[in-house]
């Protein structure tokens, strides 16, 4: 799908903060709204990780981040997390029934899928954003991070 030119969408980067300063930062973001963030108040013991929780406020925030741009539920929204399916396609159906009409996940997400074999078995080395030779680094953008509903 070719865009006008002069086109508004909004990207935005549903993945944690914290993760996004570990794995790397695509500058062409406008804003990041975490889909699901770990609660440090509570312990999986099974899988010996932190609780990971949605955001209640993510619809909330999203329109918040629309608004700020003067943007509507019309406008095109693309959502971004590590690898496509994760958070990116959960975070598309939080959004269905709200009333946002163009919502859109990016295939194969910010660090793409892993290396099926080899050296580098299960590294994420195969598509998305970061492999795909779009801009990137580790250099966050303050006014990016995260937006609030109030």
């Amino acid at each position: 799908m070719k865009q006008a030119e002069g086109a508004k969408v909004l990207l935005v980067d549903v993945r944690d903060p914290v993760e996004i300063m570990f794995t790397g930062f695509a500058p062409a973001v406008d804003v990041v709204v975490p889909f699901m963030s770990p609660n440090l108040a509570k312990w999986n013991d099974a899988k010996s990780v932190y609780q990971v929780e949605k955001n209640a406020d993510f619809e909330a925030n999203i329109a918040k981040a629309l608004a700020v741009r003067g943007l509507t539920q019309d406008t095109p929204i693309l959502l971004m997390c590590r690898s496509g399916g994760e958070r990116g396609a959960p975070s598309a159906t939080a959004l269905w029934g709200k009333g946002y009409s163009k919502v859109y996940v990016v295939v194969d997400g910010f660090e793409g899928n892993t290396v099926a074999e080899g050296e580098r078995k299960n590294w994420r080395l195969v598509d998305g954003w970061k492999n795909s030779g779009l801009p990137w680094g580790y250099k966050l953008d303050k006014a990016k991070f995260p937006v609030s509903a109030n």
